[in-house]
């Protein structure tokens, strides 16, 4: 197992990561964090591990327009942070995909799964698109804790966005006012058409695993088992996983201060099923 940072320069601008390979043949997992994470957030260098001592190389990276501007957990640049949007997450992830197939610092893997964690998982479902219309082969595509819709704000904060093309959203953890752009809240208006998620979902036949934390304080259960609901019947390896007694990063912190049985169970449970191909 090799452990490494990279950074790339891609047409939106550099992506930092970190890759852990486990050797030529290995899947790979292509990690993608929600709007307010990073390579390095919580719970994700521990799943990072964990895969890769079942032999399963991942590759987990900050999105160009993270707010981060180096390899910290502070958000230091908040006009990038205030142009993020969907479709350059689903751009750059669609960069890395296809970076994991021709740069010589990954290997290509015969077997390529998409991760994507809370808005993460939006992202990804929409980046499996593109990415397969690229030529690309996904063997799946794991969501944990995702949103169904970007339509999740209140009328009251949709009206001052609108008003002011602009909505300081604060976070918790850093105490900061973070600023959500004008091309975010266009995709959240286009929520029924552009950027429809059941479109999506009802229409890809990759394997699919849903895994969504009853207790999610952040992205209600009922989202997972709304995307499942649109999906089940398209391929015989989809699976739904409730994992009981959770929050939004499976009872875990930023930074990661324990593991949690939470954690491990959703792990174990991911591994057991990307081994379907195998």
């Amino acid at each position: 197992m090799e452990s490494k940072l990279f950074q790339i320069d891609s047409p939106n601008g550099t992506i930092r990561g970190n890759k852990v390979s486990c050797g030529a043949n290995s899947p790979i997992v292509l990690m993608a964090c929600g709007h307010n994470g990073f390579y390095h957030f919580g719970m994700f260098p521990t799943i990072q591990q964990v895969f890769a001592e079942k032999g399963i190389s991942s590759v987990a990276f900050n999105y160009t327009h993270c707010g981060i501007s180096d390899d910290g957990d502070f958000f230091d640049d908040l006009e990038s942070y205030k142009a993020n949007c969907r479709r350059l997450e689903v751009e750059d992830l669609t960069f890395i995909a296809k970076e994991i197939g021709t740069n010589p610092i990954f290997h290509k893997p015969e077997q390529l799964f998409l991760f994507g964690h809370s808005m993460g998982g939006f992202s990804a479902m929409f980046a499996s698109k593109s990415i397969q219309e690229s030529g690309i082969k996904l063997s799946g595509i794991i969501l944990l804790n995702s949103m169904r819709t970007l339509d999740v704000r209140t009328p009251e904060i949709m009206e001052e966005w609108k008003a002011n093309g602009v909505y300081f959203r604060p976070n918790m953890r850093t105490k900061q006012d973070l600023p959500q752009g004008p091309e975010f809240l266009a995709e959240t208006l286009a929520s029924d058409t552009t950027w429809n998620m059941q479109e999506v979902v009802e229409k890809l036949l990759i394997p699919c695993f849903v895994a969504h934390a009853v207790d999610d304080e952040s992205v209600p259960f009922e989202h997972g088992r709304t995307i499942f609901s649109w999906v089940y019947k398209n391929n015989s390896q989809n699976a739904f996983l409730p994992i009981p007694n959770a929050g939004h990063t499976l009872n875990t912190t930023h930074p990661m201060k324990r593991d949690s049985e939470e954690l491990q169970f959703f792990c174990g449970q991911v591994i057991d099923w990307m081994k379907f191909e195998k």
